[in-house]
Order: C-alpha cells, then sequence, then structure tokens
C-alpha cells in the first residue's frame, strides 16, 4: 500500500484554499455591483413614477393651461378653452405672430401631453391629454 506524502496533501489543501479565496472575492466583485445597479434601478423607479405622476395628473394639467392663458399678454386674444373627458382643447386666436410664438413657446415648456397641434396663420389650437 502506497501512503500519500504530508507535503502534497498540505499543497492540495493551499491549493484549495486560495481557489476558494479568488472565488469568494470574484462573487464579492459582483454582489457590489449588482447592489449598486439595483440602487441605480430603484433610483430611477422613483424618478419614473414622480414623473408618470406629474404628468398623469389632469388637475395639473388644467391649472398649468388656466395659468398659460390667464397670463397679461394673451388677455387680448380670443382664447377657447374646452374641458372634456381625458382630453383639453384649447385654441388661441391672434394676428400677431409674436403672441402665438410665445403661447406656442410656453405651452412646449411646461411638462403636459400634447396629442395634437395644429397650427395656422392666425390660430393655434392644441389638444391636451391625460394618460
Amino acid at each position: 500500500m502506497k501512503r500519500f506524502n504530508p507535503l502534497y496533501v498540505v499543497l492540495l489543501f493551499i491549493t484549495i484554499l486560495f481557489v476558494t479565496f479568488f472565488v469568494l472575492s470574484s462573487k464579492k466583485q459582483e454582489y457590489v455591483s449588482k447592489t449598486s445597479e439595483y440602487k441605480s434601478i430603484q433610483q430611477k423607479a422613483k424618478e419614473y413614477k414622480s414623473l408618470k405622476s406629474q404628468w398623469s395628473d389632469k388637475k395639473f394639467t388644467n391649472d398649468t393651461i388656466e395659468r398659460i392663458i390667464k397670463n397679461r399678454m394673451f388677455s387680448k386674444e380670443k382664447v377657447l378653452f374646452a374641458n372634456s373627458g381625458n382630453v383639453t382643447r384649447v385654441k388661441i386666436e391672434s394676428k400677431d405672430p409674436k403672441i402665438l410664438d410665445a403661447f406656442l413657446n410656453k405651452v412646449l415648456n411646461k411638462p403636459i401631453t400634447i396629442k395634437n397641434i395644429n397650427m395656422t396663420k392666425n390660430s393655434i389650437s392644441l389638444e391636451i391629454g391625460v394618460k
């Protein structure tokens, strides 16, 4: 019967120990990367939720449009505002293109969902929706 050399057994255990530490360190790095990825996804989910609630809020949309319409710049112009269901229709008529441009800029810079825009030389009509 052959005997095992104790030096071989010690080398085997040392090799197994090194392999184990190497695998453990790689798994630790993988775990750290996964937790940081999870935190970033969680942050994006919170941001998405807040944006979704803001963009789909009917009261916020109507208040924003009413604030734009009540602006002094548009008080002399003919503005029609109709609210029906999930769609709000706004139409402004003016002979001054600067007024129409200012109105369109104010509307486009607000966080609202615009479903349809019709522009002519003297008017702009919008359909604003709530999801």
